[in-house]
């Protein structure tokens, strides 16, 4: 079995309604499995603009080491393109077969951990495959008849931002602009004299979520950011995590959060002998990659 190297990127889906960003784990959770439910012919798309179709081809959903893990692939293929072909040994031709409504079929693979305050994605990045902003695309298609079929009447949209691979600081810096910034602090503020709002019991959560947002147009001072940051890792300071909303001098949705770490962008895995990737390889990879050993 040959081997190829395969890049990886890493995402952070959540809900947007507006400039407002929400997760409900348990909600996304019912919706991939509503869209996994449906029969194989409602779940193709066509893209009639860029003569693309893009269907879901399986999840496996899996709990590993205390991870929810949903192992996602999509099938997609490039119709109305049909040329001769041509033999790669002596450069003859041969009229093609291929109907124009068919196309060579491509897999993309992605793994999502359902955490409390995302769907963290690491997606395998494919030129001739589906990209994340088409899987979004692809995704957001059927949520509004999910909320409809469930009678939720909230409406929001799936949103993906890119996790940059830089650490904290750098990846601030990359920015053109942060919209959003949360601050994780720690709940005994609640009860402190520089909140004393309320009495702080076991039941709540550990750490209380501040939300700060820029006006239309503008942008958070990343000098009051980097000062945050720094004061994380100052010894007895309040704040636990710090995650960002921006985007990036290309316009494109980036998140930036202070748990990030040194990332895999590339691994080698296994390919089949029509080489096509072993989607058993891949996903192994992925696990690795979050850290799963068994």
């Amino acid at each position: 079995m040959s081997i190829q190297k395969r890049k990886l990127s890493y995402w952070g889906i959540d809900f947007i309604s507006g400039e407002k960003h929400s997760f409900d784990p348990t909600l996304f959770c019912r919706f991939v499995d509503y869209v996994n439910s449906l029969p194989s012919a409602n779940k193709l798309f066509r893209d009639e603009r860029n003569n693309k179709a893009v269907s879901l081809s399986s999840i496996k959903e899996e709990t590993k080491q205390g991870l929810r893990l949903y192992k996602v692939i999509f099938k997609s293929c490039k119709y109305n393109h049909s040329p001769d072909y041509m033999s790669s040994t002596d450069g003859s031709e041969r009229p093609t077969d291929k109907q124009l409504y068919e196309g060579d079929k491509e897999l993309t693979h992605m793994c999502m951990r359902i955490d409390g305050n995302e769907a963290y994605t690491i997606f395998e990045e494919r030129r001739n495959g589906v990209s994340m902003g088409g899987v979004i695309k692809y995704l957001n298609q059927y949520l509004h008849a999910f909320l409809k079929e469930h009678g939720i009447t909230k409406m929001f949209c799936l949103w993906a931002s890119i996790i940059p691979p830089d650490d904290f600081l750098t990846a601030l810096d990359a920015t053109e602009r942060i919209s959003i910034a949360q601050l994780f602090v720690e709940k005994k503020v609640l009860g402190s004299g520089f909140l004393n709002l309320m009495d702080v019991d076991a039941n709540s959560q550990d750490d209380l979520l501040m939300t700060l947002k820029s006006k239309p147009k503008q942008g958070l001072p990343k000098r009051a950011i980097r000062q945050a940051f720094r004061a994380l890792a100052s010894e007895g300071s309040e704040i636990s995590r710090i995650r960002l909303y921006g985007k990036d001098i290309n316009k494109m949705n980036v998140i930036i959060d202070s748990l990030g770490g040194k990332r895999i962008e590339e691994v080698t895995v296994d390919l089949t002998p029509n080489g096509v990737v072993d989607s058993y390889s891949i996903f192994a990879k992925i696990e690795e990659v979050l850290g799963v050993t068994e």
